[in-house]
């Protein structure tokens, strides 16, 4: 059997051999003279003189279209004079097809671009052989397989990011306009031997940072007037004991008015997707799983927990009274929340947006709402935040000759001009400011365009259902001129006073933490969500002491306090 490279440089990592070696430069015959560090005068995007074609791995959400064809590349194409070929693979199997590609002696990538794991990064620093470029080596050369009299050119490269990718640069050097004490850009895509090995994923638009929870608020307003029942509105409801008196009556009278009062969803959730930390946050956690305490000092396995405990008890409340969608464990996609949200049934439920979930007839009804404390935890609101900066956009591998011509391209989508790109496409042509100041924009789907605006957005970035974005500016994104988006943003800036974000960038594992943190969720994680089902369900009883004693007692033998082990080891480095 054929071993990796990966798996022989395990071997020998300490004998110098790197990862180059063991498939090559992709550009035997590379040019330097083609490349162009500034462009032309005539067009500064320009990267090479003539056209050379730069190999693409990337994640692609199904259903979308092809990254070949979409705008944003066709237009980088023309601008740059670059050729992207691409390989994609649907995020349900990008991971192993990732993996392979360190043993592919036929396809070696000049980009991985999206998705890139942190574990692998720390694991190849760990190895000290040199599987990625590291962006700030200021030392850096490549040898592109041209000789000259015998002799193996070398190209003096250097820090990409001080010589060829002046947005980034500005970028890590202003934090983004983030306040660094909160999150810290520069530290987050930096590992212990201070080389940045992947672009960081730039996200400042508020609505992308968190989930968002929706209530119908029409059909609160319907019940106040008909039943006098004194509701609090979106913007009163401060606690989940005022979350479940809404559903209670949404389930008890006829809300929609449509003559049914047994039609009514009060609450349904992508298999508990966010509904889970909606509610977890109400007890003082965001999410089901180990989280970093309030103050830092700490992690704790939240399912080991009070809060969590209550969490199952409320839970169980909303699914023993008829107030959770009875197919809340079988909905796993928008499209079938759809179903029900287009027939003017649902109540509340958590999406990136209202239509997405009951369409453009009733997404004017609903107004999103939280975060929300509880009886049992009074203090200050809580919301999971993903997190500004994530250290997965972009890796240039070692055995790519293009490197320059890669760097220059990247640094292209962390411009204006490529948040433009990844966002809405070319402007004057997919949009228009809507004037001299540049204060809105609009976007323009054509008429004859049968879907809605986000499959048509899908026509022109890979953006569309997978977040994949190198830089997402909400001094672009944020002035676009929809009366419907503009309501979301809106609504989506209640929450950014409130973002906690579970497992913080800046912190990493080694490669062996990586490594046993993974082999322990594999086994935990099914076993959790299974025994936190079957307490919802009513099938264990949250309530009873035994049961609860015995649900810890599993997630032990699963491995919990091993892994919480691990993240508390790692945070006393730091």
């Amino acid at each position: 059997m054929k071993k990796s490279c990966l798996l022989v440089l395990l071997g020998v990592a300490l004998s110098g051999i790197t990862l180059a070696s063991c498939g090559g430069s992709n550009a035997t015959g590379y040019n330097p003279d083609n490349f162009l560090p500034n462009g032309t005068a005539e067009n500064p995007y320009q990267i090479v003189k003539e056209p050379v074609t730069i190999e693409i791995f990337a994640p692609h959400s199904a259903g979308n279209p092809e990254y070949n064809t979409l705008k944003m590349f066709t237009h980088l194409e023309k601008i740059t004079n670059l050729k992207f070929n691409f390989t994609t693979v649907d995020t349900g199997g990008y991971a192993n097809r990732r993996a392979s590609i360190w043993e592919d002696a036929n396809y070696k990538p000049d980009l991985f671009l999206f998705n890139n794991p942190i574990a692998e990064q720390v694991q190849f620093q760990e190895m000290g052989f040199n599987a990625f470029v590291p962006f700030n080596d200021t030392n850096y050369t490549i040898k592109p397989g041209t000789t000259i009299a015998g002799v193996s050119q070398e190209v003096q490269v250097g820090s990409l990011i001080d010589n060829y990718m002046p947005n980034y640069k500005a970028g890590l050097e202003s934090n983004w306009g983030v306040d660094r004490a909160k999150e810290d850009a520069e530290a987050i895509a930096t590992l212990k031997d201070g080389k940045m090995y992947c672009s960081l994923s730039v996200k400042t638009v508020p609505r992308d940072l968190t989930f968002k929870m929706f209530i119908n608020e029409t059909w609160i307003n319907n019940l106040n007037s008909r039943y006098n029942l004194g509701l609090k509105s979106p913007d009163e409801i401060k606690t989940i004991e005022d979350y479940l008196e809404i559903l209670r009556a949404f389930k008890q009278y006829d809300a929609n008015q449509n003559g049914d009062p047994n039609d009514e969803v009060p609450v349904t959730s992508k298999s508990l997707e966010y509904l889970r930390n909606f509610i977890l946050a109400s007890y003082g956690y965001v999410q089901g799983g180990v989280e970093i305490e309030n103050d830092g000092s700490a992690f704790t396995y939240v399912p080991y927990t009070e809060a969590y405990r209550n969490y199952l008890k409320i839970a169980n409340t909303m699914w023993t009274e008829g107030l959770m969608d009875a197919s809340t464990f079988s909905i796993t996609t928008d499209a079938q929340m759809a179903t029900k949200g287009q027939q003017g049934v649902l109540g509340s439920f958590s999406s990136a947006a209202p239509y997405i979930a009951v369409g453009y007839e009733y997404d004017d009804q609903y107004k999103a709402f939280g975060p929300l404390t509880s009886e049992y935890y009074t203090g200050t609101p809580l919301q999971l935040g993903y997190g500004t900066f994530i250290p997965d956009g972009a890796c240039i591998p070692q055995t790519s000759a293009y490197v320059r011509e890669v760097a220059r391209l990247l640094d292209i989508m962390y411009s204006d001009l490529g948040a433009q790109l990844i966002s809405y496409g070319v402007e004057n042509e997919d949009w228009t400011w809507d004037d001299a100041d540049h204060t809105s924009w609009t976007f323009h789907v054509p008429d004859t365009w049968t879907g809605n605006q986000e499959d048509y957005r899908a026509t022109i970035t890979p953006n569309v259902g997978s977040g994949s974005a190198l830089f997402w500016d909400n001094e672009f994104v944020g002035k676009m001129n929809d009366d419907i988006i503009e309501d979301l943003n809106a609504m989506s800036e209640r929450y950014m006073p409130y973002l906690k974000v579970p497992e913080p960038s800046n912190y990493k594992f080694t490669s062996t933490e990586y490594n046993e943190i993974s082999r322990i969720k594999a086994a935990l994680d099914p076993q959790l969500e299974y025994l936190e089902a079957s307490f919802i369900r009513g099938e264990r009883d949250p309530y009873n002491d035994a049961d609860w004693e015995a649900f810890k007692t599993a997630l032990k033998g699963y491995g919990a306090d091993e892994l919480l082990g691990y993240y508390n080891t790692m945070l006393s480095r730091y």
